[in-house]
C-alpha cells in the first residue's frame, strides 16, 4: 500500500516566510487588536495581552452558583473493557451507552462573564474618579437596554447545548446603539459595559427567567457567559470598543 509522499520545494526563506505570515495573522494580529481596544478604554498594552490570556483560559472555568432540582437526562459514552477467553486471547467487551439523571446545575463563566464583570465596574469606577460621569450611566443604560433586547430576541434555546446566540450580531447592535445615540466622549467605555452586559442579559439571563425558554434547556450544566455566549460576549466588547 502506497503512503502519501509530501515534499516542499520552495527553499528555507519561503518556509520562514510563511511560518511569519501564519503568526502575523493569527496570532500578532488578533492580539493588536485587542490591545488596541482595552488601550481605548484606559489600559496599557501590557495590560491590555493579560487580559485578554486571563478571558481566554477563564473561558474553560465555569463556577457553580445554584442547583436545580429539574432533572435533565444525561446520556454516558459508552466505555471499552478487555478480558481474556478461555484460550488466552484478548476480548473487548462494550458497555453501551445509558441514560441518566442529573440535577441541572446553573454556573456562572469565569473568561465570559466574572472578568468582564470586573472590567466594566472597573472603567466605570475610573470615570467616576476622573469625573467624567455626567450622564454618562443613563446613556450606557440605555445602548445596554438594547443590545439586551436585541440578543433576547435572536437566543435560541438548544436541548442539547444550552443557550444559542450569533456570535457577530451584538456586537453589530452594540456599534449601532452606541454609535448613533451615545455621544463621543463616553463611546469606548458605553460599547464595551453595554457589548458584554447587554449580551449576557439579553442573552442568558432574561432567558433563564423566562420559564418557556428555561424549560427547553436540556444540558446538565448551564453556565452564564459560557459555551454559546462567550464568543458574542468577547467580540461585541472588543469589536465595539474599536467601531466606536
Amino acid at each position: 500500500m502506497n503512503t502519501p509522499y509530501f515534499q516542499f520545494s520552495g527553499g528555507i526563506f519561503v518556509a520562514l516566510f510563511f511560518m511569519v505570515a501564519l503568526f502575523f495573522l493569527f496570532i500578532f494580529l488578533p492580539v493588536s487588536i485587542v490591545a488596541e481596544a482595552f488601550s481605548k478604554l484606559g489600559l496599557t498594552p501590557a495590560q491590555g495581552v493579560l487580559m485578554l490570556i486571563a478571558i481566554l483560559l477563564g473561558r474553560g472555568v465555569n463556577l457553580p452558583v445554584f442547583t436545580s432540582e429539574r432533572l435533565v437526562v444525561v446520556q454516558t459514552p459508552s466505555t471499552f473493557n478487555y478480558t481474556m477467553d478461555a484460550a488466552g486471547h484478548p476480548v473487548r467487551i462494550e458497555q453501551e451507552t445509558s441514560n441518566e439523571l442529573k440535577k441541572q446545575v446553573f454556573a456562572v463563566n469565569l473568561g465570559g462573564f466574572v472578568l468582564p464583570l470586573l472590567l466594566c465596574i472597573t472603567f466605570l469606577i475610573r470615570l467616576h474618579m476622573n469625573d467624567q460621569d455626567d450622564g454618562v450611566y443613563t446613556w450606557i443604560a440605555f445602548a445596554m437596554v438594547m443590545v439586551a433586547g436585541g440578543c433576547y430576541a435572536m437566543t435560541k434555546a438548544d436541548p442539547f447545548t444550552g443557550l444559542r446566540l450569533p456570535l457577530v450580531m451584538p456586537a453589530l447592535m452594540t456599534f449601532v446603539s452606541v454609535f448613533f445615540f451615545v455621544p463621543e466622549p463616553f463611546r469606548p467605555v458605553a460599547a464595551y459595559v453595554a457589548g458584554t452586559m447587554g449580551t449576557i442579559i439579553g442573552g442568558n439571563l432574561v432567558p433563564l427567567l423566562t420559564p418557556r425558554i428555561r424549560d427547553s434547556v436540556g444540558t446538565p450544566l448551564v453556565s452564564i457567559g459560557g459555551a454559546g455566549t462567550f464568543g458574542g460576549v468577547f467580540v461585541a466588547g472588543i469589536l465595539a470598543v474599536l467601531l466606536a
